[in-house]
């Protein structure tokens, strides 16, 4: 079985109803969608926003690479929707957003884990925390 797959790196406002109206399926006992969204914090500090900045091509590869993996390691999935956001994001926006729909709901946590999981560590994506107190930092560049 071939899944749908929908990937792409944008600066435009997420949803996660676009998620999960893509991964929807008949066939499909499961849909999860995961959003990770911008909070006010970070390591005890105060946080006002979040810039996301990326090797866009070489992450929109990876990103495509990585959720024909999830198809391939969860046979029994059924569509995957993986959408990465750039730019200045406020408190509460969605920065990313992955939705998997298999047969079972142990396929689509785990594959919608595991993507979620994968992406953060191998799509070269960085945020830089913009503090309230007036400072910013680039997580993982101290």
């Amino acid at each position: 079985m071939t899944a749908r797959i929908h990937t792409t790196i944008t600066r435009e406002p997420l949803s996660a109803d676009a998620a999960l109206t893509f991964v929807a399926d008949p066939r499909a006992g499961a849909e999860v969608v995961f959003s990770g969204t911008v909070r006010n914090h970070a390591e005890g500090r105060a946080v006002f926003g979040l810039t996301y900045e990326a090797f866009e091509e070489h992450a929109a590869v990876r990103l495509a690479e990585l959720a024909a993996d999830l198809a391939d390691r969860w046979p029994s999935v059924r569509a995957i929707w993986m959408v990465h956001r750039l730019g200045a994001l406020a408190i509460g926006e969605p920065s990313v957003v992955v939705g998997v729909s298999a047969d079972h709901r142990d396929a689509a946590f785990a594959a919608a884990r595991h993507g979620i999981d994968t992406l953060k560590e191998t799509v070269p994506i960085w945020k830089q925390e913009h503090w309230a107190d007036g400072g910013a930092h680039w997580p993982g560049t101290d």
